[in-house]
């Protein structure tokens, strides 16, 4: 089709759905449910009006840069003079969950896929393991959940992404040299300049940008809307200036945001509104491209082990080490099974499998891809439908033990609560 024709037919369903948005924040039916179930219906499976298979560079330029502003803006949100106040949930989540979610999403994957080698397979759990609040509106927005709780799982979305991805180009640069893609002196090369030269340009961006925005608004040089814009500027920037070099502008992004975050904060009120704005309706997007151009295609080759593990990696894989983060953490059992449920699959590991094609000819893609596919497309039905529904049951859980709010760990106070770009307040 006439790509005016698809460009307008998008158009009215992101105009559909915003005139509905906060009416069906109460739903079952959210954003990202909805948005790949319309790509999948316009994809070539089904009706074949939307095709976006047809153009991967553009599919590809699409996620980066979505995750690229969401990386930014989820680093620039971390306050870390209150982090001591408000991280003992958070710290447990990244420090001993992340770890062994990682872990138990490798080892199921080498015992479900044999044609796995431990590299790959520790790839494939690397990539299922950051969450993604979007798809659950409800779990981190329902005000009836207690602060601390929403707040630990809305810092752990915010920053799994960032935190997985340097550990998911080391082990992508492991799994080339073992498949002979690659020598153990370019692979070093590979991790040093992915690291240490995305660290550097990004906290260079970070700061210098920060302090001329700074500088330029006490002077009254900056107009309010252009200094959002250069929020958006500095993210792209971040990403742009390290990638000819072989750097990762993903890292690059994440510590320019952070970077600027420390300096611009107290500062500068409202500079991300428009920021988060645009990276709400491009997550959106991206989750329409996810249906169209990559869940569709992969459901024809689905196994009962890709299936499988797509199951385990949203309960097991997750739940286990959330539980195991959580002992002599005070919290009750309710709220371990509420958080270890509601760790949904998305953005980061769509766009860490795009990057595995572009960066290396791995032996086994189409099968990472699918099991990817699969465990995120579930994710979006699952966790979508018992979002709203799951974060009720719980808060009427909480509220029936008022007595015991005093004395209950949930019930510890939060220094400040950020609702970042993909939660609707």
């Amino acid at each position: 089709m006439n790509s005016a024709y698809s460009l307008a037919i998008l158009a009215a369903i992101l105009l559909v759905y915003a005139l509905v948005s906060k009416r069906l924040a109460s739903t079952f039916l959210t954003g990202p449910l909805l948005f790949v179930a319309f790509g999948l219906l316009m994809g070539s499976k089904v009706l074949g009006i939307i095709q976006m298979e047809s153009d991967p560079r553009t599919v590809d330029i699409l996620l980066e840069a979505t995750l690229v502003l969401v990386l930014f803006g989820d680093a620039m949100a971390i306050n870390a003079k209150a982090w001591r106040k408000e991280a003992y949930i958070p710290e447990r989540l990244l420090g001993i969950g992340l770890p062994f979610t990682i872990i138990f999403g490798f080892v199921a994957a080498l015992l479900l896929f044999g044609e796995f080698d431990i590299w790959e397979a520790a790839l494939v759990g690397a990539i299922l393991a950051p969450t993604d609040a979007a798809l659950g509106q409800a779990v981190i927005s329902n005000p009836r959940v207690p602060l601390s709780v929403r707040h630990g799982l809305n810092v752990e979305s915010g920053l799994n992404d960032g935190i997985v991805f340097p550990l998911v180009m080391l082990l992508l640069a492991a799994t080339l040299e073992a498949e002979g893609a690659s020598t153990t002196g370019n692979a070093l090369w590979f991790i040093f300049k992915t690291i240490a030269i995305s660290t550097v340009a990004g906290i260079a961006v970070g700061w210098i940008g920060g302090k001329l925005t700074v500088y330029c608004d006490r002077r009254s040089w900056l107009d309010s809307i252009w200094r959002q814009i250069a929020v958006l500027a500095l993210a792209g920037l971040s990403y742009g200036l390290v990638t000819p070099f072989g750097g990762s502008g993903f890292i690059s992004a994440w510590v320019a945001g952070f970077t600027f975050g420390l300096v611009v904060r107290d500062r500068l009120a409202d500079i991300s509104d428009f920021p988060d704005a645009l990276g709400q309706l491009l997550v959106m997007i991206s989750f329409f491209v996810f249906g169209n151009a990559i869940l569709g295609q992969a459901l024809g080759d689905m196994t009962w082990e890709v299936v499988l593990y797509a199951a385990l990696s949203l309960t097991v894989v997750r739940i286990v080490p959330v539980a195991v983060s959580m002992v002599r953490s005070g919290t009750k059992w309710p709220t371990v099974l509420y958080m270890g449920w509601f760790g949904p699959r998305g953005l980061a590991s769509i766009v860490f499998a795009v990057i595995i094609i572009e960066e290396g000819d791995l032996l086994h893609i189409p099968l990472i891809i699918g099991v990817m596919a699969a465990t995120v497309g579930m994710s979006v039905l699952a966790h979508g439908v018992t979002a709203w529904w799951g974060s009720n049951h719980y808060a009427a859980w909480y509220e029936g033990r008022s007595e015991e709010h005093h004395l209950m760990a949930e019930s510890k106070p939060v220094a400040a609560f950020v609702n970042r770009r993909r939660i609707q307040p």
